[in-house]
C-alpha cells in the first residue's frame, strides 16, 4: 500500500466507520438519512405554519431543527425573567 492509497482510504472511509469518528466527528454524528428526515420535518412544520394567521402576518416562523456542525443563523439575545416579575408585568 502506498501513501496515496492510505490517503484515499482515510479520505473516503464511510461516515459510519471508527476512522471517521476519530478524524471527523461532526460527519459521524448525522448520516444522510438523518439529514433528510430533518429536512422533511422542517418542511412539514413550515407547511403547517403557512396555513396560520401568523404566516399571513409574517411572524412566528418555525425554527429549523439544529444540525450538528451548523451554527444557527439567528442569534438569540436576552435573558430570562422571574415568573413573579412577568405576572406583575401582565397584571395577573
Amino acid at each position: 500500500m502506498t501513501w496515496n492509497d492510505l490517503k484515499a482510504v482515510i479520505r473516503w472511509s464511510p461516515a459510519s466507520s471508527a476512522l471517521t469518528l476519530a478524524t471527523r466527528p461532526e460527519d459521524h454524528r448525522w448520516q444522510l438519512d438523518q439529514h433528510l428526515l430533518a429536512d422533511i420535518a422542517d418542511s412539514l412544520r413550515w407547511l403547517a405554519w403557512s396555513k396560520t394567521t401568523d404566516a399571513r402576518n409574517g411572524r412566528n416562523m418555525p425554527q429549523r431543527i439544529q444540525r450538528p456542525g451548523v451554527k444557527p443563523t439567528t442569534e438569540r439575545i436576552g435573558s430570562a425573567t422571574k415568573l413573579a416579575d412577568m405576572q406583575e408585568f401582565l397584571g395577573w
